[in-house]
C-alpha cells in the first residue's frame, strides 16, 4: 500500500474511531465519516466494502491493542486465577489511557459473547485450564466465560465514567475480587490476588 493511500485510510480509521466513541454504528454515516476525516467520499469506498465492515475493523484493532496489553501483563503468569484479575485491572487501564479506543470497545462489543467465537479463543484456554486443573469451581465453560467477560466490560464502561465516586483502582480490586469468587476462588486468596494485581498494574495509572 503506498504511502498516500496508507493515510487516507488511517485518516478514515481515527475518524470512525472518534465517532463511533459517542455514537452506535447506525448513528454515524458515511458522509459524517469522510467529512471527519477530511476525505473524498469515493476514498471511503475504495478502503471499505460498507460501513459494517469499516466498523468491524475499528472494533477488532482496538479489541487487538487492549488483548496485547492484556498478553503482555500476563507474560510469565501461569495461575488461570491471576491471569483473569490481571486481565481486568489491564482493562481499566486501557480505558483510563485510551478513552476513545475503550468507549469504542464498549459500543461495537456486540456479537463477541459466543464461547466458541474466534475472538474469545485466548479467554476460554484460561477458563479451560482453570476448570480442568480445578482452580475454578462451580461453573462450565460458558458460563465462566460470560462471568469474566461481562464483569470485565462493567469495569471498562464504569471508569468511563466522567466522576467516579470511588477510584479506578479501588474498583478493580473489588471486582476482581468478585469475579475469583464467583469462580470458585476462596474469599482471603481472591482478595490477596485482586490487591496483588491492582498494585502491580495500576498504581502508576493515576487512580
Amino acid at each position: 500500500m503506498d504511502r498516500r493511500r496508507a493515510r487516507t485510510r488511517e485518516a478514515l480509521l481515527s475518524a470512525g474511531r472518534t465517532l463511533f466513541s459517542v455514537r452506535d454504528v447506525d448513528g454515524v454515516s458515511v458522509d459524517e465519516i469522510v467529512a471527519q476525516a477530511d476525505v473524498a467520499k469515493g476514498s471511503f469506498y475504495n478502503h471499505f466494502a460498507d460501513k459494517d465492515v469499516f466498523a468491524r475493523e475499528i472494533v477488532s484493532a482496538v479489541r487487538r491493542q487492549a488483548e496485547q496489553a492484556v498478553d503482555m501483563a500476563n507474560e510469565g503468569i501461569e495461575d488461570p486465577a491471576e491471569q483473569f484479575a490481571r486481565a481486568l485491572c489491564m482493562f481499566v487501564r486501557f480505558a483510563i489511557e485510551h478513552p476513545e479506543s475503550a468507549r469504542v470497545l464498549w459500543r461495537l462489543h456486540s456479537g463477541a459473547t459466543m464461547a466458541d467465537a474466534p475472538i474469545n479463543r485466548g479467554l476460554r484456554a484460561i477458563v479451560e485450564r482453570g476448570i480442568r486443573t480445578q482452580r475454578f469451581k462451580h461453573v462450565d465453560v460458558e458460563s465462566g466465560l460470560l462471568l469474566v467477560m461481562g464483569i470485565v466490560v462493567i469495569a471498562l464502561r464504569h471508569v468511563l465514567e466522567e466522576r467516579l465516586a470511588t477510584p479506578a483502582s479501588s474498583v478493580a480490586t473489588r471486582m476482581a475480587a468478585g469475579m475469583l469468587r464467583a469462580l470458585g476462588i476462596a474469599p482471603a486468596q481472591a482478595e490477596k490476588i485482586a490487591r496483588a494485581a491492582v498494585g502491580d498494574l495500576l498504581s502508576h495509572s493515576g487512580t
